[in-house]
């Protein structure tokens, strides 16, 4: 039970971390200017990583450069709160409230509010935008609606 747990959030974590990308193709929540170093990429520069690495790319196309040390970090994100929505939703049924909305939420403003400001990774909630915030807390909710869905079509109720 516990590997097929795992397993689906782990499809929860991929499929919902390509919602995620998604949707901040579509409101990206920062600037160019403060997307230059995003925050998975200061966070590990914060860590001692290289700029060298944690800038890394891969050319895809003539003028496309894909991160992909910040997409790791990115869907090692997705895929750790997916696989632990996995493990624990039955048990809390609290997670699965508004289907997964709420625990996008409650995720959002321990990282975006709480964590990274005090860590200095993003500035304090007062100075970032609120393009960012309106990005941030509606991606969180659609992505966690996605790992909610994910995890209800692959184990079911």
């Amino acid at each position: 039970m516990i590997v097929m747990n795992l397993l689906v959030g782990i499809a929860a974590g991929l499929i919902s971390g390509m919602v995620k990308i998604g949707w901040e193709a579509i409101l990206p929540p920062r600037s160019q200017a403060r997307d230059e170093t995003n925050p998975p990429q200061q966070l590990l520069q914060q860590l001692g990583v290289s700029r060298r690495i944690t800038h890394a790319y891969v050319q895809y196309s003539k003028d496309q450069k894909v991160y992909y040390v910040a997409l790791m970090m990115h869907f090692a994100f997705s895929i750790f709160f997916a696989v632990a929505f996995a493990l624990f939703y039955r048990a809390l049924p609290i997670m699965s409230l508004g289907q997964g909305s709420l625990y996008g939420l409650v995720i959002w403003f321990a990282f975006h509010i709480v964590i990274m400001p005090l860590s200095k990774t993003v500035p304090s909630p007062a100075k970032q935008p609120f393009a960012e915030h309106f990005s941030e807390i509606l991606g969180h909710i659609i992505w966690a609606w996605a790992i909610y869905l994910v995890v209800i079509a692959l184990m079911g109720q």
